[in-house]
């Protein structure tokens, strides 16, 4: 494959979605978003089905067309070693330090919404379709959050200020059929009018037309709209973000090629050439190569009688494999270096000391790259947690199926978000860390206690009594009272 052909076969450009949003989009941006959707529709292809390529011929053979999905492998490798430990939200109340409703209420949350499996799906998204969006909804039956994937949103930004958003519309199919005008899609807006935040939902089928309206304009008491929108890499003012696969699938597509060559050229030269020398045609026809076969040849007839025939085989010396393994490794070593991704195979650790430290400078490059993709993640972690306590106090009836009122919130308060990368640690150098740290009185025994004895805080409680009275037994023993 030469280059991404974009056609309009099963596009949104021919599909439900063009209907809905062309008249929401205008302009430059407009087209350009489009022609975007229809970019991240391959890009989803390439990651689930590997990237396409053109094998060569093979006389007698049919080419071989096996696609190795290393782009799969190394997106789901990034999201699960951003994720695969779910970031910690910590929420502070700076006017009592005894109230823990906030942080309960976001931890209930989140938990309900299945967040900790979500956010790894999501990151996957991110990196294959350029953006992700957060969104936060309240009622009665509680708060629910959830990802949606580029192709299921658009939205707009201020034209002064890209960090804020004016419009989003959310769209996806309720009801699927090879009817259009039998499907049906769900269509949410959110757009800001005068400071406040409007909501309306449709539902319109396959071809485009509106079949039902649920809300046609519903004013909110809220100034801001509930969605955050997290893009992928990108420079200053992108809205659309990068696409991982973009950069990787013409190295995928060579590494397929290559490799799919190399077992052509096995199959077709895996078994002995067979030559003949002068030996009638009618003779050699149809010969078997089953063990113990008996071939009966007969010699061609010169102009003085039979003539000097023999039989022979050429051996394939696949003296090209040790050229085909260098490029293959070195195709993919350029895909991981691209994601800054190492290579963790047993062959590739071979030799090497697998301590604490070892993997630590293994994955420093990989914790760099997250560590700057975790700027607009916690960003966005910071903002739901933000959201989910000031929505509480608005909608006060979403607190009830978490156990927790309304009067007990505070809004004031601050969060803050620490990443927990999947790497192994030197547990002992770590503990002996945090002794110094115990020691020099910066860290309390207690938290020593929790962290690395899971014990509850009763236990802990009750043990650190323990310590007192045995020391104080201690102290009476060597100084008894005069």
């Amino acid at each position: 494959m030469d280059s991404i052909v974009f056609t309009d076969t099963n596009t949104l450009v021919n599909s439900y979605a063009f209907s809905m949003l062309k008249s929401e989009l205008s302009g430059i941006y407009g087209s350009e978003l489009l022609y975007d959707l229809n970019k991240i529709i391959e890009y989803y292809n390439i990651y689930e089905k590997g990237s396409s390529f053109k094998p060569d011929t093979v006389r007698g053979i049919k080419p071989s067309e096996t696609k190795y999905k290393l782009i799969k492998t190394l997106i789901d490798k990034e999201a699960r070693f951003m994720f695969g430990r779910t970031p910690t939200i910590y929420v502070n109340v700076e006017d009592n330090k005894n109230n823990t409703s906030n942080q309960t209420l976001v931890n209930e949350v989140l938990k309900k919404n299945n967040f900790a499996s979500n956010i790894i799906k999501a990151a996957r998204d991110c990196f294959i379709g350029e953006r992700v969006a957060l969104f936060v909804n309240f009622n009665e039956d509680g708060i629910q959050v959830n990802f949606a994937p580029s192709l299921e949103f658009i939205y707009e930004t201020d034209e002064n200020d890209v960090n804020k958003i004016t419009k989003v519309i959310r769209y996806y199919t309720i009801k699927d059929s090879f009817n259009r005008q039998e499907q049906r899609i769900y269509k949410k807006k959110y757009w800001l009018e005068n400071g406040v935040c409007h909501i309306s939902e449709e539902i319109y089928d396959g071809i485009g037309n509106k079949q039902e309206i649920i809300y046609e304009d519903l004013k909110t008491p809220l100034s801001f709209i509930p969605v955050f929108v997290i893009v992928n890499d990108g420079l200053t003012g992108d809205v659309l973000g990068e696409s991982e696969v973009e950069q990787l699938w013409q190295l995928e597509a060579d590494y397929s090629k290559g490799s799919n060559g190399d077992m052509d050229s096995l199959r077709a030269g895996m078994n002995q050439i067979i030559y003949t020398i002068n030996m009638s045609s009618q003779s050699t026809e149809n010969l078997t190569r089953s063990p113990g076969a008996f071939w009966d040849l007969a010699t061609e007839e010169g102009e003085n009688g039979p003539v000097s025939g023999s039989v022979g085989t050429i051996e394939n010396s696949m003296s090209y494999s040790n050229a085909l393994d260098t490029t293959l490794n070195r195709i993919k070593e350029t895909m991981y270096a691209q994601l800054d991704i190492p290579d963790t195979t047993t062959a590739a650790l071979k030799g090497i000391v697998s301590s604490g430290k070892t993997m630590k400078a293994i994955y420093w490059a990989l914790s760099v790259r997250c560590d700057e993709k975790m700027l607009i993640w916690k960003s966005a972690l910071e903002w739901l947690a933000n959201t989910i306590i000031k929505g509480a106090i608005i909608f006060k009836d979403c607190c009830n199926p978490y156990s927790i009122k309304a009067n007990e919130l505070t809004d004031n308060f601050s969060v803050s978000v620490d990443s927990n990368y999947s790497i192994m640690e030197d547990e002992m150098e770590e503990k002996q860390n945090d002794m110094q740290e115990v020691i020099a009185q910066v860290r309390s025994k207690k938290s020593y206690m929790k962290k690395w004895f899971d014990m509850t805080d009763e236990a802990i409680d009750e043990e650190l009594k323990q310590i007192a009275y045995e020391r104080s037994l201690l102290e009476d023993s060597f100084m008894p009272n005069m």
